[in-house]
């Protein structure tokens, strides 16, 4: 085995035991120490750098989401990390090397033992931070845009929870690919007119009003695309806002109320309406062959600086408590992130 520096003792990993909202955080959740497993010929060990906190994770931790681990789990499914020992069989990474699992799973941890093949070399000296927002967030922005229908540059798009992460990734990717972009927040104080597209306030209960909104913006152009991350009477809000046969995608459960749809929109305007989970496209055969464009043209426009996300806090990786109740609060102007013990000086490239 080969390594790039002296073990450091005790790496500790978040710990979910129970998925019982009804629960304080302190009873759920527990930092647990960890051994270091000897590697198998094509593992490797990495060391989190840092690592990002998901709608997904929170959904999960309240057993909401569509898949659930057994308990205890380690929860987490986006970081980036650096290299710290690799196998016996593995050529092609060496010690010190920054890298993104992919499709790898419990990543709130310092360290981690991973197969060779989850793991995506990325730039050393690119900012961190960013590097661990790239596997979600962005690239459901991507999917949405790219391989739900067939967009043309100046067609409209409307998306609800414009001010999330996914919504602030479907803002930068949608000026970059020349998509007219309508977003829709509840709240004036989240409107970020500078940075682009055209902006609404309405809270989603009266589809009327919000289609009238829409209308005097595109002059009546169709708006052939939704993307609704909230559900309940949203969805209804943005399905009457399309044109006949546009398509209304939900990606987000975040009012927690079942999906409301007026029959009128779907019978007789014959309005699509396609739910959507990004480990789902990922494991479609179908979409084998769009699926590895995916990150390599994310990669790529990150490195322009066509993506960048907001990170509003940092938190240790022993305050996970805290780090969890800041990313449950509805006005962040950001993300927020945990960090493990490795990160030392890669912060530095984020300043």
């Amino acid at each position: 085995m080969r390594h790039s520096s002296p073990e450091i003792l005790l790496p500790r990993a978040v710990e979910v035991i129970s998925v019982s909202p009804d629960k304080p955080l302190s009873d759920r959740i527990r930092i647990r120490e960890n051994v270091r497993p000897p590697l198998a010929p094509k593992e490797v060990r990495i060391g989190m750098l840092a690592m990002n906190i998901l709608p997904a994770d929170l959904l999960q931790m309240n057993h909401q989401y569509g898949h659930q681990p057994s308990l205890p789990y380690v929860p987490g499914h986006e970081g980036v990390a650096v290299v710290l020992e690799i196998g016996s069989e593995v050529s092609d990474l060496q010690p010190g090397e920054r890298v993104v699992p992919f499709g790898v799973f419990g990543v709130w941890s310092d360290e981690l033992v991973v197969q060779r093949r989850s793991l995506v070399p990325v730039p050393s000296h690119a900012p961190v931070l960013q590097q661990a927002m790239l596997a979600a967030n962005p690239a459901t922005a991507w999917v949405l845009l790219q391989h739900q229908v067939t967009l043309q540059p100046g067609q409209w798009v409307i998306q609800n929870a414009a001010n999330s992460a996914v919504g602030q990734c479907t803002r930068q990717l949608a000026s970059h690919l020349g998509f007219q972009l309508i977003n829709v927040v509840r709240r004036p104080e989240a409107v970020a007119y500078e940075e682009g597209g055209h902006w609404l306030v309405d809270d989603g209960q009266d589809p009327d009003s919000l289609q009238e909104s829409v209308r005097k913006i595109t002059q009546g152009e169709p708006v052939v695309l939704g993307l609704d991350a909230i559900g309940g009477k949203a969805s209804q809000a943005l399905a009457a806002s399309l044109c006949p046969r546009g398509r209304l995608v939900l990606y987000g459960l975040l009012s927690g109320d079942p999906c409301s749809i007026s029959a009128h929109d779907l019978i007789f305007r014959n309005v699509e309406v396609q739910g959507f989970w990004l480990a789902n496209w990922f494991s479609n055969p179908n979409n084998r062959q769009q699926a590895k464009s995916v990150y390599p043209a994310l990669m790529e426009l990150a490195s322009q600086g066509v993506l960048r996300m907001k990170v509003e806090k940092v938190y240790e990786l022993g305050e996970v408590h805290e780090a969890i109740a800041h990313s449950a609060q509805s006005e962040r102007q950001g993300k927020v992130l945990l960090k493990g013990m490795h990160l030392h000086n890669a912060m530095n490239n984020d300043q």
